[in-house]
């Protein structure tokens, strides 16, 4: 190679080392995004793909950082991701998943940041002895799992990262983990380890002179101290990681510590202070095209505004929530229905091409290696959606004792189980999605969006208006077919249910005695009927016993004579093993499903949920 062009791909290279380590964060005031631009074109004219591939990766990180432009961040980190495929180098095809996953963690996007950080940390996982970059790569996960509030997940993952940890190369990111426990212990309300984390925190990212680490450490500890109603430590925080975030006009980052501070200002009582930081926050909401934030802003003006009885303004800013809050939404959806469809015929056309003139061994071969390929796909998408199932910790702090099984049919499901809480309310809900595998699991990921917006963002109260509008939604969205699902949903308020239920009907153990509990002949979807869904509100006595559950229990086929299980066995099954513990029932249920389904297929997926009161 000529000693020209091997002292080019030098410098190419470490100007890439150079903006990778500092995400392209000025250094002693060097544009180290121009220079990466220019080590780009470098790359490009003497073919060296590998520089061209890290060189993207980085101007991505800095689009998203530096320029605010979300949309030529991922089109950059998209390019780097194939020509890193294209060069077969597994480290940086998973640093360019995991730097995906930032950006759509970053942008609200839980689902595609899940998806692209967990191919991103399976090279880690299996590679254990390649430390660089190693910590990073946990940092992303836990973060990504922080914000599904997955906090277990989360706090396994950054320990993990930092276990392996070597100080000297991994101490920025050593910081950022400490930053993410210290969010966590403050979520948890374990305010003294969330402080101590948080200093630990901004000790070493000031070692690093990381300035946007350090923003983020201030603000986590004026958060913390604002959470205490130490309000004067609080703000001096929040304004110190303020002031370092507009000095480097890192307008996402400074839009969340102008609603911080808002927050504080109303918390204190001084609406006017909150509203001037909510204003700003909202135009720079608006130059980033960070919709999700806008919404919120909008919400919260008019909440302010209402509060001070300016209900021209208030209304003004609720107009502007509710149409941002369905515009976001809407495009969701069709982003998501068009990239799919874009997808499935890129796959289609790439795998006919491929086959042309080939021979059959090969064919097979090329078969065998897209199968794989498939199945670790549903694999991704199982993780995708387990993540948003009701997890662990929000059931345990709602329910003294319960038990959930779960099983799908395929590696996928169309049943689910969510939950949510809002205000003093504990929503939880048991569905059968049309369909099974992947097709149910799309249709489950779709009810649990609009189940979400129902209660969440439209803060509708009682479960019959939720069905309705879960319904409407649906009828909406998919150009009148009917899909939908078969749910129950169940409002928890102390020693009350409330609850409203399409197809299948609950049951109520009381005193050993059986009760069929109603619901309505329906689905959630397009149906024959286009009634409202009803209400039933039933007061509890201690030691009832409420189960819910889908079809694919009662819809087994096995025994001796190969029948349905059928829901009058189920009914008795569970009245049998009632004065048992849950865990207990939940055993045994899952015992009588494989005795009785034998040798024979399971025949559609399987939710129970019971609950002892």
């Amino acid at each position: 190679m000529d000693p020209n062009q091997i002292e080019l791909i030098k410098s190419i290279d470490d100007t890439n080392k150079l903006v990778w380590n500092t995400r392209g964060v000025p250094v002693n005031g060097v544009d180290l995004y121009k220079e990466c631009s220019e080590a780009l074109k470098r790359s490009k004219s003497i073919n060296y793909k590998f520089g061209e591939a890290q060189c993207l990766l980085n101007l991505g990180m800095g689009s998203f950082i530096l320029k605010h432009d979300s949309n030529l961040a991922l089109s950059q980190l998209q390019d780097s991701n194939l020509l890193f495929k294209e060069l077969k180098n597994e480290k940086w095809i998973a640093n360019s998943y995991l730097t995906i996953g930032i950006v759509f963690n970053s942008l609200g996007k839980s689902e595609s940041a899940l998806s692209n950080s967990l191919r991103g940390i399976s090279y880690y996982e299996k590679n254990a002895d390649d430390i660089i970059d190693r910590t990073m790569a946990f940092y992303v996960l836990g973060t990504v799992y922080k914000d599904l509030k997955k906090y277990i997940e989360s706090e396994k993952y950054y320990k993990t990262g930092i276990s392996r940890a070597i100080i000297s190369d991994d101490s920025l990111w050593i910081g950022r983990i400490f930053s993410g426990l210290s969010n966590i212990y403050s979520i948890q309300e374990k305010y003294d380890e969330a402080i101590i984390m948080g200093f630990k925190a901004l000790d070493v990212l000031k070692s690093e002179k990381s300035t946007i680490g350090q923003s983020r450490a201030l603000n986590d500890i004026g958060a913390i101290y604002k959470k205490q109603k130490k309000y004067v430590e609080a703000l001096d925080y929040l304004s110190k990681g303020l002031e370092i975030r507009e000095a480097l006009d890192l307008k996402q980052f400074a839009l969340s510590s102008h609603i911080d501070i808002a927050e504080l200002f109303c918390e204190i009582g001084q609406n006017e202070n909150a509203i001037i930081h909510l204003k700003k926050a909202e135009q720079k909401a608006i130059d980033t095209n960070l919709l999700s934030r806008l919404s919120k802003i909008y919400r919260d003006l008019a909440s302010i505004y209402k509060s001070m009885s300016d209900f021209q303004q208030a209304l003004i800013y609720n107009e502007k929530y509710v149409k941002i809050t369905i515009d976001t939404h809407e495009n969701e959806i069709e982003n998501k229905i068009n990239n799919l469809h874009t997808e499935v015929l890129r796959e289609k056309e790439a795998e006919i091409e491929r086959l042309k003139n080939v021979e059959l061994k090969s064919a097979y071969d090329l078969i065998e290696i897209k199968n794989k390929e498939i199945l670790d796909s549903i694999n991704y998408a199982k993780r995708i959606q387990y993540a948003l199932l009701a997890h662990e910790e929000l059931l345990n702090d709602n329910l003294k004792k319960y038990f959930v099984l779960f099983k799908p049919k395929d590696i996928v499901s169309g049943d689910f189980y969510w939950a949510t809480k809002k205000g003093d309310d504990f929503f939880l809900a048991c569905c059968d999605s049309t369909g099974h595998g992947v097709p149910g699991a799309f249709m489950s990921l779709l009810n649990i969006s609009f189940l979400n917006e129902a209660i969440n963002e439209k803060n509708i109260a009682n479960p019959d208006q939720v069905l309705n509008h879960v319904r409407d939604r649906l009828i909406q969205n998919l150009d009148g077919g009917q899909d939908g699902m078969d749910a129950t949903l169940i409002k928890f308020n102390k020693n009350k249910i409330s609850y409203a239920s399409s197809n299948n009907c609950p049951l109520l153990i009381r005193d050993k005695e059986l009760i069929k509990l109603n619901a309505d002949k329906m689905p959630v979807g397009k149906g024959y009927s286009s009634e409202s869904f009803s209400l039933y509100d039933i007061e509890l006595k201690t030691g009832d016993n409420l189960y819910f559950f889908t079809d694919g229990f009662a819809d087994q086929f096995g025994g001796p004579a190969g029948k349905k299980y059928k829901y009058k066995q189920l009914a008795n099954l569970l009245l049998s093993n009632v004065d048992e513990d849950m865990k207990d029932q939940k055993e045994k249920l899952n015992n009588v499903f494989r005795t009785w389904q034998g040798n024979l297929e399971q025949v559609d997926d399987v939710c129970i949920i019971g609950i002892k009161f």
